[in-house]
Formats: C-alpha cells, structure tokens, sequence
C-alpha cells in the first residue's frame, strides 16, 4: 500500500474528507528558566481537554478551517500510531521495557516524523528546506520562533528532536506521556530547589540528545519574532551551552487561508553563548539574529512562490 492510498484510508476513518494524493517537493535552495511556559501552552491544552472545547477557547478568533486543520492535527496522530507510525510505537515500547533509554527515544523521535509527513500531505503543503540542515546530535539548545498549533508536527518532521517543556504538561496524561517518550525534559520552575533539579537534569540530557526551545515562550500567530523571555537565553548563557537557531515561515497561512500552504525552514547558525559578556548582550544577539534572518527568509520564500507561479501560468 502507499503512503498516499494508507492516508486516505486513515482519514476516511477518521471522517476527514481528503482529495487526491500530492507528490510534496522538498526543495534545496542553496545560500546563506522559560520556554513555552506559559499556563495557555497549546500543546497541552488540547490534550488535557475537549477537543471542541479547546477549539472555542483557544482558537475561537480564527476561521473553521484553521480550527478544522488543528484538530484533525491531533486525531490523526490516533490513526498513526496503529498504521505507519505502529513499527516505531512498538520499537519503543520494546526498548522501553528492556531500559534502552536511547533507543526507546529515538524510535518515538522517528514516529514523530512520520506525523509531520502526514500533516504535510493532508494539508497539501509545499514544503521547503532552505540550505543544509546540521542539527547537532546532542549539546545544543535548538532555539526556533513559536508560531502556531502546527509548529509541532513539523518540527518534529525537520528538526527531529525532544523538546525542554514546563511543568504544567504533567496536567496533561497524554502529552506528557508523548513528550517523555521522545526523551523530553521538563524543567520544574516553581521551587528554586526544583529549578536547581532542573538544570542538574538538562545539563546530563545534553549530554546524549539537543532540546528543542521556543524563547518566544508562547504562540505568536504571527511571522514576526517576538520578544524573548529570558529563562532559557539566561540558562544557556550561565551554562556555557550553545544554541542553535532554525526558523520556519508561511504557518500563518494555515491561519488565513483554505488552501495553497507553502512552508520554509532554514537553520540559521549555530552559536556560542561564551562569545557574550553577559545574558542580556547574548539576548540582543539572539533576537536581533531571529528577527534578521526571519525577514530575509519571508522574502526568500516568497520569491519562491512567485517564481513557481510564473513556471505554472
């Protein structure tokens, strides 16, 4: 069976209308202590409640086909986790039991790949990655702007690495089962015993896997960088660990229109944190770096489309 031929099987089970397979091009364009920590995390919420409930509160302002995408985001992940994601579900839950921590993430860190792979192809997005991609294996904060509900899927598609969540996922059953499987980490903010725990853990999960972060430390649903918290700039800089940054754009289009999404990801650099005499001259940089970068890769993107529009008229 093929990937597109399983898909619409998996939909119509779901009751989601989909139309005809896509072929989705990845193209190469050559050239250049808090996180998502807010008490509103999306990702939480919407496992910790009524998916039509968290629909009207949370995403009451957008338009029923933004609503519609977000929550067949989250249901399909049930689909998946018994058809093409099942081999990495049972390959970790078998490393699990035996105490293979590594291989036990790993093997859930691939089968969230396989659910970005299926957003892309239910929402018919063209995706783009932008120049090479050299996300280090372990060591590194990964640093990225926080868009939207669909920032999830496809970071775990591109970057592919556990995320350093808040407490307040442990309220909610499924996704904090999720995030521990991929190897995930929460940091406890509430103590300063427990911050200390915290950082304890971080520093020796660095020490086998790169965490993903979002400085924004919240949904923006917008394309521009927004100011950055401090917790995690400071934590990094304190630490002497670097910080990779990948920046996405075009998710706001799922927000505004019905059709024709187009997404583009770029790893922007990786940078040292012992470069700066101190965390707020290391969170200048890093904003400064973000907004930069975000804005040329909005225009490279568009000139993308452009140029594919012309090629097709």
């Amino acid at each position: 069976m093929s990937f597109a031929q399983g898909m619409d099987r998996a939909l119509s089970r779901l009751r989601i209308r989909s139309g005809p397979a896509d072929r989705f091009r990845v193209a190469s364009i050559s050239g250049a202590a808090k996180t998502s920590f807010s008490k509103n995390d999306s990702l939480g919420r919407l496992f910790s409640m009524n998916p039509l409930k968290f629909m009207e509160s949370r995403l009451g302002r957008f338009s029923k086909s933004y609503r519609k995408i977000v929550l067949k985001t989250y249901l399909i992940t049930i689909v998946l986790v018994f058809s093409f994601a099942f081999p990495s579900f049972v390959a970790g839950l078998f490393f699990a039991l035996i105490g293979n921590q590594k291989r036990k993430n790993a093997a859930f860190l691939k089968g969230s790949a396989v659910w970005g792979d299926a957003i892309r192809w239910m929402t018919k997005t063209r995706f783009f990655k932008i120049g090479e991609f050299q996300i280090p294996p372990k060591g590194h904060m990964i640093f990225s702007n926080h868009v939207n509900e669909l920032d999830f899927p496809y970071d775990c598609l591109v970057i592919n690495k556990p995320y350093l969540a808040n407490q307040v996922i442990k309220k909610t059953l499924v996704a904090y089962w999720w995030m521990k499987a991929m190897g995930s980490q929460v940091f406890e903010s509430s103590k300063a015993a427990t911050i200390a725990v915290s950082v304890r853990n971080l520093l020796k999960g660095l020490s086998t896997t790169s965490f993903i972060v979002y400085p924004e430390g919240h949904n923006s649903y917008q394309e521009e960088i927004q100011p950055l918290q401090k917790g995690m700039i400071k934590l990094a800089w304190e630490n002497k660990i670097p910080v990779v940054i990948v920046l996405k754009s075009g998710l706001t289009g799922y927000q505004t229109l019905e059709r024709g999404f187009v997404v583009a990801y770029k790893q922007i650099g990786i940078y040292e944190s012992t470069n700066y005499s101190s965390w707020e001259e290391f969170k200048d940089f890093i904003f400064e770096t973000m907004d930069r970068e975000k804005k040329d890769l909005d225009a490279m993107l568009s000139t993308e489309v452009r140029n594919e529009s012309v090629l097709v008229s």
